[in-house]
């Protein structure tokens, strides 16, 4: 056995630390393309011993199934030293970057460090088949057309979970540390992100029937990659259906889609979108009778499906490297290639149905709306919902957020969130403080 923790060996002193060996082993995954975790070793080399249980071995490989991706088979040993038993974890893969419970991280000597900007799009850019050479093309914008706190609020976010160790100073600055700033001039994946100039269309509708002939609502919403994200899960929150049961005296309600499944795929929507053309419509959003389907421009890479993704078979290919990664740093991606897998585990949680169809220029992804209604069911939407608040707030400028939710008999905490929206909307406005202001109901 080695007698010291190198680039390619980590010593644990009992299973007890699996989950840290667990990413020290996708570390020099990333780095060598291989890798050995002893357990039952201190950090010196001492033999300690590690117990051996029915399950041991079986927990081990059980947790490096479900948390390095993609997916890795390892070797797994039992040996005896001086009389001591220990555990011997090998893996080798080619497909890097491989992560380890959504984070990725690179072996430097003996230290399993977070993977910097830099180093993660370079993993990437080797994958096959993607879009770079159009993010880094330079535009003839500047830091002047940026949108400053939406950039200082992307730091804020990077930095609460902890993928970024920079506090916002100065807007050239931060840009450049995300490398979206070229001599002064944005590159179009940071014209795309954080632009205030609308670089991007995103067609929104509600239809009445199957045929979209005929429509209740439609319109066309212009912002930046950030911007259509939130419009876009906001715009399906609001117009899909809140059924609502009568519990006792209180009224329980959920959506007919899962909010995550729904965040997911408009997250990847724009995040392996093909951008070309800025004066086209980019993605779409639509309702019909029986299904949400959204869309976006561009296909998965040839030969694979949504499948082989949330199974782990396939590694992550990023279409744009340099935006994806700069959305998993404030964890708008929580990781790369994961967001089927969550979109599906939750549709078979709930027993939802879905479709989805990539002709190569485009894919979309369909939820399969449910008809089922019985007598305990209330139909419900947040467009209604929101409507009714902003008629009592017409009527009543200092209504509080207990009296609204009186009045429509749902919690506080879900008139809480409606009024953030509708602020966010621009609907609403506060006019002083939270005890003695009151409400200014603006559109």
């Amino acid at each position: 056995m080695e007698k010291r923790e190198s680039e390619r060996i980590e010593f644990k002193k009992s299973t007890s630390e699996l989950k840290q060996g667990v990413i020290s082993l996708s570390s020099m995954l990333n780095k060598h393309g291989k890798g050995t975790v002893y357990f039952g070793v201190l950090n010196d080399g001492t033999i300690f011993g590690q117990q051996i249980g029915k399950e041991t071995t079986h927990d081990i490989s059980v947790e490096i199934r479900n948390h390095i991706k993609p997916v890795i088979v390892p070797l797994i040993e039992t040996l005896d030293e001086n009389g001591k038993t220990i555990i011997k974890v090998s893996a080798k893969g080619n497909d890097k970057p491989y992560s380890a419970y959504n984070r990725y991280y690179i072996r430097s000597d003996d230290e399993d460090l977070l993977i910097e900007n830099e180093t993660l799009y370079e993993l990437f850019s080797k994958k096959p088949i993607d879009y770079s050479e159009w993010e880094n093309a330079v535009t003839s914008y500047g830091i002047e057309d940026i949108d400053e706190d939406r950039v200082i609020k992307y730091f804020n976010e990077a930095n609460q979970c902890e993928r970024i160790k920079y506090v916002y100073k100065d807007l050239k600055e931060s840009l450049q540390k995300l490398e979206l700033l070229v001599d002064g001039k944005l590159n179009n994946a940071g014209h795309y992100l954080f632009s205030k100039n609308k670089p991007i269309k995103l067609k929104l509708a509600i239809f009445n029937s199957e045929e979209r002939v005929s429509f209740s609502h439609i319109e066309l919403y212009e912002g930046n990659i950030f911007d259509c994200i939130e419009y876009g899960i906001g715009f399906i929150s609001r117009f899909m259906k809140w059924p609502a049961k009568i519990v006792g005296s209180k009224r329980m309600e959920n959506p007919e889609i899962p909010l995550e499944a729904i965040r997911e795929i408009v997250v990847n929507s724009f995040a392996h979108a093909k951008y070309e053309n800025s004066n086209s419509i980019m993605n779409m959003i639509y309702f019909t009778p029986s299904r949400i389907k959204i869309i976006n421009a561009g296909g998965l890479l040839k030969g694979t499906s949504p499948e082989d993704y949330a199974s782990g078979k396939r590694g992550p290919v990023l279409r744009n490297p340099l935006i994806d990664i700069v959305l998993y740093k404030n964890n708008t991606i929580d990781s790369f290639a994961t967001g089927f897998e969550r979109t599906m585990r939750l549709c078979a949680e709930q027993g939802i149905k879905y479709e989805y169809e990539d002709t190569g220029y485009e894919f979309s992804f369909s939820f399969i709306r449910s008809n089922d209604t019985n007598d305990n069911t209330i139909n419900d939407t947040k467009e209604n919902r929101e409507q009714d608040i902003i008629n009592i707030l017409k009527r009543n400028i200092f209504a509080t957020r207990e009296f609204i939710a009186e009045e429509l008999n749902v919690s506080t905490a879900t008139i809480g969130r409606e009024l953030q929206k509708l602020q966010k909307m621009g609907v609403i406005k506060r006019i002083g403080s939270n005890k003695t202001g009151y409400w200014e109901v603006i559109g």
